[in-house]
């Protein structure tokens, strides 16, 4: 007899973000560009600090250096940044609400769970030595990749360990550069975020938190 089942139309495998999507950490390490700005003799404004969001320590360095004509090299600001962000958290990092509850259930129902992350290695170390991140198969941090978001790579590279096709990838994301990074690199993108900017529009569903949800609530949801 033939087969004429077709495959599977839910995604296999998914890609999480971690500052701000999984973890509390987002507004520390704006902070920490604010405080570390202050620190070298410049304010810097609400809409540059938002801007950054999503961004590498070297994009970061790279913009604050171009817009108010520092002297200091990208890795010396990069490295004043990560110090300050780090320090703030040292022994303090939260789950995001639901984060954790959804990521078990994901685990539970055999989900493959990649982490890709513009952070570094040593800071995921710093989070990772506080919360269990036992569920995640692979990492994928900015010391991974050639490029970072909101290149393509992070994630091609993220479903590539996880031997599955990005279109059958669930993507959670929460910042501008790092949705463009899903949609780009063929994700379906879940958008975690409280703001409903125009951008956000892009992502295939937008949710303002991860409470309340669970594996099947996302592949019905994507199906």
């Amino acid at each position: 007899m033939n087969d004429t089942s077709t495959p599977s139309p839910h995604p296999l495998a998914v890609l999480c973000d971690l500052d701000g999507t999984l973890v509390d950490t987002e507004r520390a390490w704006l902070d920490a560009i604010s405080r570390g700005m202050h620190q070298l003799g410049h304010t810097v404004d609400d809409h540059t600090v938002a801007s950054l969001e999503g961004a590498t320590l070297e994009q970061a360095s790279d913009l604050l250096i171009n817009a108010y004509g520092l002297t200091h090299s990208p890795a010396a600001l990069g490295e004043l940044f990560e110090s300050m962000t780090l320090g703030a958290f040292a022994d303090s990092v939260q789950w995001r609400p639901g984060a954790e509850a959804l990521l078990t259930d994901f685990a539970r129902a055999g989900i493959p769970l990649a982490l890709v992350t513009s952070s570094t290695k040593r800071w995921v170390d710093v989070i990772t030595a506080q919360l269990d991140f036992s569920m995640f198969a692979h990492f994928v941090t900015a010391d991974d990749v050639a490029h970072t978001k909101p290149h393509p790579t992070p994630y091609l590279v993220g479903a590539g360990l996880l031997g599955i096709a990005p279109e059958r990838c669930i993507v959670f994301e929460d910042s501008r550069v790092g949705l463009e990074a899903a949609l780009a690199a063929g994700c379906t993108s879940v958008l975690v975020r409280e703001g409903r900017e125009d951008w956000a529009q892009r992502a295939t569903v937008h949710v303002p938190s991860l409470t309340d949800l669970n594996a099947q609530w996302v592949t019905n949801q994507l199906a």
